[in-house]
């Protein structure tokens, strides 16, 4: 059975918001509207007048686990194998979450194997990698433990934590980067509303 299949085109995965994602239907009217911009319309001899906008964080709910992302960014779908399946919220610097839904196994003794992936190239290439586990609990009351690794290599770092949350036959694994160290990108804000609101099913 394949294992790790996080290597597959992450970065591929980075998305940007469209212009005129969006369809407002007025009676008979149908209208292509962009987010934050006003429109003026009338229909039917009625003036309107509106804005679509969105809140500041929004939800991803699947049938395993939900959490909380900023608006802004796309949730990725890449389905991987039978049965696994995986969502990704990156920034166009790489940094970011991606979260692995296994179906039919329970995937909480693959996480040495998924850091190890994902940090082999680069440990290769020469970058030092300093290793730490910490324990974290989630809303949904379930404690992980999460295997940390901060790459460094001349002025350049990455950081990269793993952890796993499962039951009998399915779970998913949480994959957290980062390609810098400073507290206050929009990668490191993904990763902490994440990290506050991910909540596991059963």
């Amino acid at each position: 059975m394949k294992t790790v299949f996080i290597a597959i085109a992450i970065f591929s995965n980075i998305q940007a918001w469209c212009q005129e994602d969006y369809v407002i239907h007025l009676n008979d009217t149908t209208v292509n509207v962009e987010l934050d911009k006003h429109y003026n319309l009338v229909v039917k001899g009625q003036k309107l007048n509106f804005s679509i906008s969105q809140k500041d964080t929004l939800s991803y709910d699947d049938n395993l686990y939900s959490f909380q992302y900023l608006k802004g960014f796309k949730v990725s779908n890449t389905k991987l194998d039978a049965g696994i399946e995986q969502i990704s919220i990156l920034t166009a610097e790489g940094s970011g979450i991606l979260i692995q839904i296994f179906e039919s196994t329970d995937p909480t003794m693959l996480n040495e194997m998924m850091l190890k992936e994902i940090t082999k190239e680069s440990i290769n290439y020469g970058y030092e990698s300093k290793r730490s586990t910490y324990k974290r609990v989630l809303k949904s009351g379930h404690e992980i433990e999460i295997i940390k690794a901060v790459l460094r290599y001349k002025d350049e770092v990455s950081i990269y934590e793993v952890a796993s949350v499962g039951k009998k036959d399915a779970g998913i694994i949480i994959v957290t980067i980062r390609m810098d160290e400073n507290e206050n990108t929009q990668g490191q804000k993904l990763i902490e509303l994440m990290w506050k609101s991910i909540k596991a099913k059963w």
